[in-house]
């Protein structure tokens, strides 16, 4: 691999915003530090983390030039990720989670050939669950249409594959982009609202010029970790997903494209309906005005066009709101881990 000076800009930036990760930090930070291709940078963000992992980072720091550790007040991950892209200097930039890990040290050499190979401004791979409570493990992201997304198809017909086969990623740590689309557009998190996630991915998705794919599921996630989204309902993702159609129901129904905006509006749709199982799992004043908010967005369902977004229209109709809510919960942990 390249051997590292600290004179040399990193090809690429790894954000790992941090808060009480002790158990799994040091894994995450390792399969960075394994990696074959060594021109990376390691941005630790410590969210006022009240345990150890704070030191721990500045140790790594002090034995590597590669790894800064930046210390803020706790103001949650969306705020942690912006802090670290800020300081990023790499080309490229990559968001990691400090649960998580990267399961091949080939990782970011495999990237880089893409790249140099495709010219893309996002390299998108694919995912492994790991359900810490069975131990199982599973490809929950991958079969790519590789030779569409990477030979034949232009932006428009890659943005329409990715969209209408629920391919787009569903959160911001299994693709890399290219550092100057974050600055050219702007594109930051949103602070203060859970589901954050959307925004940041519509933000890159909606503007980058190329996107090429990779099925290697280089990215382990680990699975039902306590206090996970699944575990939990919280007003603020509701509020995350009203901010979310708010804003972008305007935007992408100017959608000059057709069909990608029809794509756009169904993805929408998924979002909102992902509002359901966590108002179902509210109480009292929170699941009241969790209910407003999922009224005030009803209509976006009209655009959905996946069979199970036209059943939860149907059922959420005959049902009524209210119901359908507790009915949807219920199926969900039926089928759910």
């Amino acid at each position: 691999g390249v051997k590292y000076r600290i004179d040399m800009k990193p090809y690429v930036t790894i954000v790992v915003p941090f808060w009480n990760a002790a158990t799994t930090l040091s894994n995450c930070i390792d399969s960075v530090l394994n990696q074959t291709r060594n021109d990376w940078e390691l941005i630790l963000v410590d969210d006022g983390s009240p345990d150890a992992c704070p030191q721990m980072c500045d140790g790594y720091a002090k034995e590597d030039a590669r790894i800064r550790v930046i210390h803020k007040e706790n103001g949650g991950a969306s705020e942690a990720r912006n802090a670290g892209i800020e300081q990023a200097k790499g080309e490229y930039v990559l968001l990691l989670d400090g649960d998580d890990f990267y399961n091949r040290s080939d990782m970011f050499e495999m990237i880089s050939a893409n790249i140099d190979k495709s010219g893309a401004d996002v390299i998108l791979f694919g995912c492994t669950d790991w359900n810490m409570k069975t131990g199982e493990k599973r490809i929950s992201r991958s079969d790519y249409d590789l030779h569409l997304l990477n030979q034949v198809a232009d932006q428009e017909q890659s943005l329409h594959y990715l969209l209408s086969q629920k391919k787009i990623p569903g959160g911001p740590t299994i693709f890399t982009v290219q550092r100057a689309l974050l600055d050219e557009y702007g594109i930051r998190f949103h602070c203060g609202i859970r589901a954050e996630d959307h925004e940041y991915v519509l933000m890159i998705f909606s503007h980058c010029k190329q996107i090429f794919a990779m099925d290697e599921p280089f990215y382990t996630y680990r699975l039902q970790r306590e206090g996970s989204i699944t575990h939990s309902g919280s007003i603020k993702m509701i509020q995350g997903i009203d901010y979310t159609l708010n804003k972008w129901v305007p935007i992408l129904s100017c959608e000059s494209n057709d069909q990608l905006r029809k794509d756009y509006l169904n993805y929408l749709a998924f979002i909102y309906s992902t509002g359901f199982v966590i108002t179902g799992r509210l109480h009292g004043k929170e699941r009241k005005e969790s209910l407003k908010l999922m009224r005030k967005h009803r209509s976006i369902l009209k655009y959905g066009y996946w069979r199970d977004l036209r059943i939860v229209r149907l059922a959420s109709s005959a049902f009524g709101l209210s119901l359908f809510t507790i009915l949807g919960r219920i199926y969900y942990d039926q089928t759910h881990i």
